[in-house]
């Protein structure tokens, strides 16, 4: 029978390789941070996002955009009320990204809603 008041037992002596390693964000790959990204979420948000692409547009100053691609209207109008969720995820995940959209495909034509890290419109 254990003693759960004696902290020395020997049946709970565990090595560091016995856990988990942890890998750092900067050798992960897209791909993992993509996923460490959609963690986050509670498990309805990620059931949404699980039905969305994902894509990152990088550009020659060294700063990115974030583009989900929602499978319907619906999904994205959702989304949108996560704006704040969605930017303090990427920042745990990307450090050059600075903007996100949240695109639909609507008559073979990609409509975005592009926003800052802030979770502002931005309008062009």
């Amino acid at each position: 029978m254990i003693d759960p008041y004696d902290f020395e037992d020997d049946d709970f002596d565990f090595e560091d390789e016995d856990f988990l390693k942890i890998k750092p964000i900067s050798q992960m790959t897209e791909g993992e941070k993509l996923q460490r990204f959609k963690r986050f979420f509670d498990s309805s948000s990620r059931a949404m996002l699980q039905d969305c692409l994902f894509r990152i547009v990088d550009y020659e100053d060294g700063t990115g955009t974030l583009e989900i691609l929602c499978p319907n209207e619906v999904v994205r109008q959702r989304l949108s009320k996560k704006k704040r969720k969605i930017t303090n995820n990427i920042n745990t995940c990307w450090s050059h990204i600075r903007w996100f959209s949240l695109c639909v495909q609507q008559d073979n034509e990609l409509n975005c809603q592009k926003f800052t890290r802030n979770g502002d419109l931005v309008t062009s």
